[in-house]
């Protein structure tokens, strides 16, 4: 180091203190002895330590002088404290050297029993980049910190984290040569690295390598969650304590920057593992692991086999595996194909109970338990349907899929109704006790628009089991009060004449094949607007598609000042009465839910709606497999024009497997003839998938779905997820607790998917994350219990220090409860790596 290089770092050191400052610099080799005078610094004097002035020197700086900033220079070492008459002065002095390896000590703050550390990694300090980004980790010196902080700046970490050094190194051995490895071979830190790396996670050989290193973090990961012994050929990698292999891939493979890179480590290495040969009959053995998505494949086609060969209910073990993995890693991929199963296996369950059961008598204690219970076959089967539209590969399934269809149609639909139409014909629909469309006007919206802003939402096709669904979902929110009630549409179902009937009506008739409301064309929604007009002030009748597109102060605009709303929603029909789209018609079901709880929520906040109503003109019939030729009833020697769910008639037609149902109750002097169940007449015309007219249950029975909404958010609360603790002391690595949601889920009470961790007082986690899904509904408290098991990371813990187990809402991203707890381990392992 020159002459210049040591001027401007004494100079720089005086210049960047506030205060008065002292520099001692004892120059043992007297290098600098003879240049020492030549010294030019800005704003301190140089003083020159000899042996016969050292009371003078104190004098000066600390009486004489007590203002000047002084270099003190002696040409000697460094005296021990009780030999140095300085040594007072020396303490608050700033220390300077010379030696490079020291000035780097200096500047850094480090203590001089670390500085043959610094000397051995001295091609480090070389690039004054590095110097800073080490200074930048602001770490406290020990040893071991030194060295993880050089390994966290050659592996580009901004924080000390050794979990996220391991990691990084992983990652970077994708590319054709790590160089992370080679740089620490480089600065010679890679023997120390691997040291690190065994102390913490056990992983020791005489050449370790990355790859070696991955396969076996994700073994013992893998081990930890296995249940009886695991494949022999994993021997070689596991070891005993597995706990920090198992809470390092669980955070890798959960950060959502990281988890990518994650599962193409992993799919590179389950075939080189063997993975893909364990046995799908011994699932129990991983029923909880998740480093391979082998495993969810696996359970996956394991349960639908068991599902088809049994057909029966899988039971509560199968739902609370359905559960717990969607806490685990590769849910989200296999998430569909768990749907698939869960609903079938609902379905299975359902339909047993149904084969099992006797059907009422008459007409409207059919609809009544149809609308209660049975309706769930027809939910259970649109969900199956909906989730594995979903699905690339499906032929797994193709087993399970017929199964549930021929139940569907051969044991459910060919069953409920038949009997419901033969009863319908056996009394006149007039007398039906049941609510009844085209008496819905009359019935609802002069009283309502009376005592509220009032909107009425028809969505065609919208069959009771979908709003059964929408519903439910209404129910979550407290600013709305739903009431859902099944109301029989006009026979024949189909569009024209049930939209006519949910018109204010006097008279509906049959003018042609064109229907007439008191005079008056209903087919367009400006003629339908027409007729709301002529009946009710202050009304608007306008499509979905025209309300959607309407910004925030357009549509408070166009609501200003109205009674009442009548808005055409149709996806259903729009995409099942068309050939080539019909097999869509589930996944336009749910679309048409999502549409409607936005809709609902948009009248309420920007249109001041109090009422709304939600119904349908009629619903409809979908069997996804092609109907055969004994389901379709012949008509070749019938003239009528016919449809393939009805014909119109003046008299009663006497016609095989059909019945006759008079119209008198729309005052028409005609007949509808309906095939008897789920059957369909000859027609011409494509599509029989998704049909609607007859007089089935899923095509007659609409919704009546009521919603008092209130305006704005009501005071709505996360459930509180609480810690059944005796006493919040750890003695053991291994930690089983046990957590209990306070209340049921409710309008006012909402779930809480919640993250349960330790961490210590730096905020550093210290055991493995486990999630929550704190949304129970039961009157049984043990119902709403959770037990969870932490495992601790093997590390040195201090009883006299307090950690904390966090509550986290993944929802709203934010800590719900921090709780303190003691760690007393009786016999400890490990080494300190935070």
């Amino acid at each position: 180091m020159n002459l210049e290089e040591i001027e401007n770092r004494i100079n720089s050191i005086i210049d960047e203190a506030y205060h008065r400052q002292i520099v001692f610099w004892y120059d043992e080799n007297q290098e600098f002895i003879e240049d020492i005078n030549n010294i030019q610094l800005n704003n301190a004097k140089l003083h020159i330590l000899k042996d016969n002035n050292l009371i003078k020197t104190k004098y000066q700086i600390e009486f004489e002088d007590k203002n000047s900033n002084y270099l003190v220079y002696a040409p000697f070492s460094q005296p021990d404290d009780n030999e140095n008459y300085l040594a007072d002065l020396t303490h608050y002095a700033v220390p300077f050297s010379a030696d490079k390896i020291e000035m780097i000590g200096q500047e850094l703050g480090i203590s001089p029993e670390f500085y043959h550390l610094l000397k051995k990694y001295s091609l480090f300090w070389n690039a004054k980049s590095r110097v800073n980004a080490f200074k930048d980790l602001n770490v406290s010196f020990t040893e071991l910190n030194i060295k993880q902080a050089i390994l966290a700046v050659l592996s580009n970490q901004k924080t000390l984290n050794f979990d996220y050094i391991v990691r990084e190194v992983i990652i970077n051995n994708f590319n054709e040569e790590n160089e992370i490895i080679k740089n620490f071979e480089k600065y010679n830190i890679l023997e120390d690295f691997w040291e690190l790396i065994s102390r913490k996670f056990k992983y020791s050989e005489d050449n370790p390598s990355v790859k070696r290193l991955v396969r076996f973090l994700i073994l013992n990961y893998t081990a930890h969650l296995y249940q009886g012994p695991t494949p022999k050929s994993w021997d070689e990698y596991l070891v005993s304590d597995k706990n920090n292999a198992f809470i390092f891939i669980s955070e890798f493979m959960d950060n959502a920057n990281y988890s990518e890179y994650y599962d193409r480590i992993a799919r590179e290495l389950e075939s080189k593992l063997n993975i893909t040969s364990l046995s799908k009959t011994n699932i129990d053995s991983y029923i909880n692991c998740d480093s391979f998505e082998r495993f969810d494949e696996n359970i996956i086609n394991h349960y639908t086999e068991l599902l088809f060969e049994t057909k029966v209910d899988l039971g509560a073990e199968f739902k609370e595996i359905l559960e717990n993995r969607k806490k685990t890693h590769f849910y989200l991929k296999y998430e569909d194909n768990y749907e698939v199963l869960k609903y079938a296996n609902l379905f299975i369950s359902l339909i047993n109970e149904f084969m099992r059961s006797e059907l009422p008598e008459k007409p409207e204690e059919i609809i009544k338990e149809y609308s209660e219970k049975w309706v769930y076959l027809d939910s259970y089967y649109r969900k199956f349907y909906y989730f594995y539209d979903k699905l690339d590969d499906t032929e797994y399934l193709e087993d399970l899929r017929q199964l549930v269809e021929n139940l569907y149609v051969n044991r459910f639909l060919s069953v409920i109704n038949p009997k419901f139409t033969k009863k319908l014909a056996e009394k006149p629909i007039s007398e039906l006790d049941i609510p009844k469309q085209w008496k819905f006007f009359k019935q609802h919206i002069p009283t309502s628009i009376r005592k509220h802003k009032t909107a009425v939402i028809i969505s065609d096709a919208f069959r009771y089991g979908c709003a059964v669904e929408l519903f439910a979902e209404l129910e979550k929110d407290p600013t709305r009060t739903p009431e859902i009630k099944p109301m029989l549409s006009t026979i024949p179902s189909y569009t024209a004449l049930g939209m006519a009937s949910i018109l204010p009506n006097k008279e509906i008739v049959y003018e042609g094949d064109t229907i007439l409301v008191d005079g008056m064309n209903c087919r367009s929604t400006d003629e339908r607007n027409n007729i709301l007009s002529s009946n009710v002030n202050e009304v608007i009748a306008i499509s979905y598609e025209d309300v959607d597109k309407l910004k925030s102060k357009e549509f408070k605009e166009l609501t200003k000042g109205l009674n009442l709303i009548y808005i055409y929603h149709n996806k259903i029909d729009a995409r099942g009465d068309h050939a080539p789209s019909e097999n869509e018609v589930f996944n336009a079901a749910q679309e048409t839910i999502g549409d409607l709880e936005v809709l609902i929520k948009r009248l309420r906040d920007q249109g001041n709606f109090a009422k709304i109503f939600i119904t349908a003109d009629h619903g409809f019939i979908y069997k996804r497999d092609k109907l055969k030729e004994h389901d379709k009833v012949n008509l070749d020697k019938f003239p009528e024009k016919k449809h393939k769910r009805f014909i119109l008639s003046e008299k009663p037609l006497k016609i095989d497997g059909a019945v006759s149902l008079s119209m008198e109750y729309l005052n028409m002097d005609r007949y509808v003839n309906v095939p008897i169940g789920a059957d369909v007449f000859k027609a011409q015309g494509a599509g029989l998938n998704f049909v609607h007219g007859g007089a089935s249950l899923e095509e007659c029975i609409v919704p009546l779905l009521e919603v008092k909404a209130e305006k704005g958010a009501k005071n709505q609360r996360t459930v509180e997820l609480q810690l059944i603790s005796t006493k919040n002391k750890i003695t053991n690595y291994d930690v089983m607790l046990t957590f209990f949601q306070k209340e049921n889920i409710s309008q006012d009470v909402l779930p809480l998917e919640a993250s349960v961790y330790f961490v210590d007082e730096d905020n550093n986690k210290i055991s493995g994350e486990q999630i929550i899904f704190a949304d129970k509904n039961s009157d049984s408290a043990e119902d709403r219990e959770f037990k969870e098991r932490f495992r601790l990371l093997q590390k040195q813990y201090d009883k006299s220090k307090n950690y904390y187990l966090i509550i986290r809402d993944l929802k709203e991203d934010i800590e719900v409860n921090r709780i303190p707890f003691t760690i007393d381990l009786a016999f400890q392992d490990g080494f300190d790596f935070f």
